[in-house]
C-alpha cells in the first residue's frame, strides 16, 4: 500500500465540498436556410391561464417565451427579402400584443421580445376567441403572405373555436403544452404534443418549423417538429 501523501479538497471543518451547478446546455435549431419565394408571416397565439402558468400548469416556468424567442431570432440575420414577418397575440388581452413586422430588423427584434412574456393586465381566462379574431383580422390585412398561425395552449378552453380554427385562412399549428392537442379530420391543422418530459427545445423547435418550411436549404440540429417532414412536402 502507498504511503505517499495526497492533497484533498480544501475545506473547513464541518463544510460542505461546494458544488458545482451543471451549465445548461445549449438549444440549437439548425439553418432556417433562405427566403422562401412567397413572403410568409407567422402568428403565435400565447395561453397565460392558470393551468399554464402555474405551477403544475402546462408551463409553470415560461419556457415558451424564451424558447420562441430563439425561433425568431434565428432567422434575424437570414432574411434577405425583407418579407419575413412575424408577430404576437396573448389570449385574452391585446395589451402584450405584437403587430406583425420585419424578422431581419434588430428594433423590431428587440420590440418582440416586449411581448414574448406574459402581459401585465392578463386575466388569465381560458378564452381564444379574442385572440383568434385579431388573428384573422391581421391575416385579411396580408393577402399577399402565407399566414401560419401557431396557437399555444393546454386545450382546455371555455369556449369553442376549432371550426374556425379549420376554416383560418392560413395554416394552423396546435401546440399542447403538456395535453394532447385537439385531432384535425383533415390537414387543416396539425398538432404537436409538447411534455414535461420532453429535452428542452421542444417549442423552439416547433415554431423554427413553421418560421422555416419551404426555405430552400434549411437544416435541423436534432430531431425536427415533428409536423414538419409532412408540411415539407406540402411546401
Amino acid at each position: 500500500m502507498s504511503l505517499a501523501p495526497r492533497l484533498q479538497p480544501s475545506v473547513l471543518a464541518g463544510e460542505l465540498p461546494r458544488q458545482v451547478k451543471p451549465r445548461k446546455q445549449a438549444i440549437e435549431l439548425g439553418w432556417p436556410g433562405f427566403c422562401p419565394r412567397q413572403p410568409r408571416l407567422v402568428l403565435p397565439i400565447f395561453d397565460d391561464s392558470g393551468s399554464v402558468s402555474l405551477p403544475g400548469g402546462g408551463d409553470p416556468v415560461g419556457n415558451r417565451y424564451q424558447e420562441a424567442r430563439l425561433a425568431f431570432k434565428a432567422l434575424q440575420e437570414w432574411c434577405t427579402c425583407g418579407k419575413c414577418l412575424a408577430g404576437v397575440l396573448h389570449f385574452d388581452t391585446p395589451q402584450g400584443d405584437i403587430a406583425p413586422g420585419k424578422l431581419r430588423s434588430l428594433t423590431f427584434q428587440q420590440h418582440l421580445t416586449r411581448g414574448l412574456r406574459v402581459p401585465r393586465f392578463a386575466a388569465g381566462s381560458s378564452v381564444l376567441d379574442p385572440s383568434l379574431t385579431r388573428a384573422e383580422k391581421i391575416a385579411a390585412s396580408f393577402p399577399k403572405h402565407e399566414v401560419r398561425l401557431v396557437v399555444l395552449t393546454d386545450w382546455q378552453l371555455f369556449d369553442n373555436v376549432l371550426d374556425r380554427l379549420h376554416s383560418f385562412p392560413g395554416t394552423v399549428l396546435a401546440i399542447g403544452l403538456n395535453a394532447d392537442p385537439p385531432s384535425a379530420a383533415d390537414d387543416d391543422i396539425v398538432g404537436v404534443r409538447v411534455s414535461h418530459s420532453d429535452p428542452p427545445g421542444a417549442v423552439a423547435r416547433a415554431l423554427f418549423g413553421q418560421l422555416t418550411v419551404g426555405r430552400r436549404g434549411r437544416r435541423f440540429v436534432g430531431p425536427p417538429a415533428r409536423d414538419s417532414a409532412a408540411e415539407e412536402a406540402t411546401a
